[in-house]
């Protein structure tokens, strides 16, 4: 078993960096097993699940493994319903280039769903 998303529950559509900020477009797999329990009924893309594509992706342009060790701040602004929002743009940028504290948002068109402020350690 993978110990990453990517491919299984979404997929890298376009992925680009400058300076200090990623900029990736991800496309949602809704027919994922992890929606028949959040929820059925309605599915919702869960909080935890947003947290690990970004720090996949992070770590497939840093080229390390990473621990999540701090999380600053998290708002989750709206729900991300698979079915309508198959692609999302995840910003990510970091005010400095050594150090591994991360400000990110997912968004699709004028639509913001989460804002964050994280923080991790090499593996």
């Amino acid at each position: 078993m993978t110990e990453f998303l990517v491919e299984d529950f979404y997929k890298i559509v376009d992925i680009s960096e400058n300076k200090n900020e990623i900029h990736a477009v991800v496309e949602l797999n809704s027919n994922h097993p992890i929606y028949d329990g959040h929820f059925k009924e309605q599915p919702v893309v869960p909080g935890v699940m947003q947290l690990q594509i970004v720090k996949e992706i992070i770590e497939t342009r840093l080229d390390h493994k990473l621990f999540l060790n701090n999380i600053n701040q998290v708002k989750y602004l709206r729900p991300i319903l698979p079915d309508n929002n198959l692609e999302l743009k995840i910003s990510i940028s970091r005010k400095k280039p050594n150090e591994l504290y991360f400000v990110f948002n997912i968004s699709a068109g004028d639509i913001m769903f989460t804002k964050a402020r994280i923080g991790f350690d090499i593996k």
